[in-house]
C-alpha cells in the first residue's frame, strides 16, 4: 500500500462526502446527522489534505513559483484573490454574499409568509403547543427528570423578582407538584432553529403571570433555552415559581 495513494484517495473520499452534505445544507435539507457528518468529514478532509500537501510539497512549489524569475506565478494569484474576496465578503456580511448564501434555501423552499419565518406558522404553533403541554405536565407531576429534559444545557431563566436561575436550579426547586394552565398568545420563528413564544399562565399556588420562552432546536428535539416571567395583578397571588 502506497502512502501517497492512500492519502490522495482519502482526500477524494472526504471531498465527495463534504460536497454532498454541503449541498444538502445549502438547500436547507440538513438534519442533525447531516450536520455532524459534514463537520467530522471536514476534520478528516483537513487532516488528509495536510498529509497530501506534505507529500506533494515539491510539486506545489513548482505550480506556484516561477523557476526562471523566482517570482509567484499568476496561477496562484487568482485563487488567492478569489479566496480573499469571498472570505472578506462573507465576514463583512456584504448583501450579495448574504443573498448567495440563502439562495439555495429560497430556491428549494420557495417564499414563505414572513410572519412564520422560515417555518410555516402552523408548524411553529404546533411546536410551541407541544413544548408547553410537555412542560406543564412535567411540572404538575413534579417530574424533575422530564423537566430537566425540557431545557438546553445552558438554559437561563429570569423570574418576575428580577433574579436569574439556570435550568438545573429551576428543576431542583420544582419539588412540589404545581398545576399550570398555559395559554399561548403567539409564537414566532426567528429561523429554522429558534422560536419565541409569548403567553400567559395560571397556576396553583403560582397565580397569574406572563411568560416569554425561547425555544431552540437541538438534534431532533425542541428545548427551552431561555425564559422570562412577569407577574400580573391577581388577588391573593403567591410568588410565581419557574
Amino acid at each position: 500500500m502506497k502512502p501517497k495513494n492512500l492519502v490522495s484517495l482519502s482526500v477524494s473520499a472526504a471531498f465527495l462526502v463534504l460536497s454532498v452534505t454541503g449541498l444538502l445544507i445549502y438547500f436547507g435539507q440538513n438534519s442533525h446527522a447531516v450536520d455532524h457528518i459534514h463537520a467530522w468529514f471536514g476534520i478528516l478532509f483537513v487532516s488528509a489534505a495536510v498529509f497530501h500537501i506534505v507529500n506533494n510539497w515539491s510539486s506545489i512549489k513548482g505550480y506556484s513559483k516561477d523557476r526562471r524569475t523566482g517570482g509567484i506565478k499568476r496561477e496562484l494569484i487568482l485563487p488567492a484573490l478569489l479566496a480573499l474576496v469571498f472570505a472578506g465578503g462573507i465576514a463583512a456580511d456584504v448583501p450579495v454574499f448574504k443573498d448567495l448564501a440563502n439562495a439555495g434555501k429560497k430556491l428549494f423552499r420557495g417564499d414563505k409568509p414572513k410572519k412564520g419565518g422560515p417555518l410555516s406558522q402552523a408548524t411553529v404553533d404546533s411546536i410551541a403547543y407541544s413544548i408547553e403541554t410537555r412542560y406543564s405536565t412535567a411540572l404538575a407531576k413534579a417530574d424533575t427528570a422530564a423537566l430537566a429534559k425540557s431545557y438546553t444545557d445552558h438554559a437561563t431563566l429570569s423570574t418576575e423578582a428580577g433574579t436569574f436561575q439556570s435550568g438545573t436550579e429551576s428543576v431542583k426547586k420544582a419539588g412540589e407538584a404545581e398545576k399550570l394552565t398555559t395559554k399561548i398568545d403567539h409564537a414566532t420563528a426567528l429561523d429554522d432553529n429558534v422560536i419565541v413564544v409569548h403567553g400567559t399562565a395560571t397556576g396553583s399556588p403560582a397565580g397569574l403571570f406572563t411568560f416569554t420562552r425561547v425555544l431552540k432546536h437541538e438534534g431532533d428535539n425542541w428545548l427551552i433555552a431561555a425564559v422570562q416571567m412577569a407577574r400580573l395583578p391577581a388577588k391573593g397571588a403567591a410568588v410565581a415559581r419557574l
